[in-house]
């Protein structure tokens, strides 16, 4: 009978019923809270919010059961919430902290594809004039061995000489950036 009243006062808009029944389960709702979130601000959070809620939506009160059962019910269903927060929250966290880690790795690759590039073009230009010519003829234009011969007018046992040369060059100016 108490809680029947209490619930048609609290409909009334009446502040001291209200300000009882926190006084009565604020502390009980908090620990209920806590023992399912384990984080007492949370705990506290979710308690004065399911107040703030229990005053603001007094006029359409439809308590079926014990003013505790339907506090304690609020509490149990904010606080599961509030743990899917958190858990979706934490995925989230740890998606972004492995793509960041994916940027710095790509971030990374990118600077020493760079700097490789940037080698290989030092080494091209310090080959000698014909070798270097021929190389490039070779790697970049897809020419043949007799192609490059055809077109600089000279054999092709000196355009694989040329090659040779030029392979050499290269892997000595690039030993430090080739791997095994």
């Amino acid at each position: 009978m108490k809680d029947c009243i209490e619930i048609n006062d609290l409909r009334r808009g009446n502040h001291r019923v209200y300000e009882e029944l926190f006084i009565q389960w604020y502390n009980p709702l908090c620990n209920y809270a806590y023992s399912i979130l384990h984080d007492a601000e949370d705990a506290k959070d979710i308690v004065q919010k399911v107040f703030y809620k229990l005053w603001e939506q007094r006029s359409e009160l439809e308590i079926h059961t014990s003013m505790k059962s339907y506090l304690y019910r609020i509490v149990h269903n904010d606080a599961l919430n509030k743990l899917k927060q958190l858990k979706i929250r934490n995925e989230h966290n740890q998606d972004i902290a492995y793509l960041s880690c994916d940027f710095v790795d790509d971030t990374a690759n990118t600077i020493l594809y760079n700097e490789l590039q940037q080698k290989i073009k030092m080494a091209i230009n310090h080959l000698p004039p014909r070798c270097r010519e021929v190389f490039e003829l070779s790697r970049f234009q897809q020419l043949s061995y007799m192609e490059i011969a055809n077109k600089l007018n000279i054999s092709t046992n000196t355009v694989e000489t040329q090659m040779v040369k030029a392979l050499r060059l290269l892997r000595n100016d690039l030993k430090d950036y080739l791997t095994v």
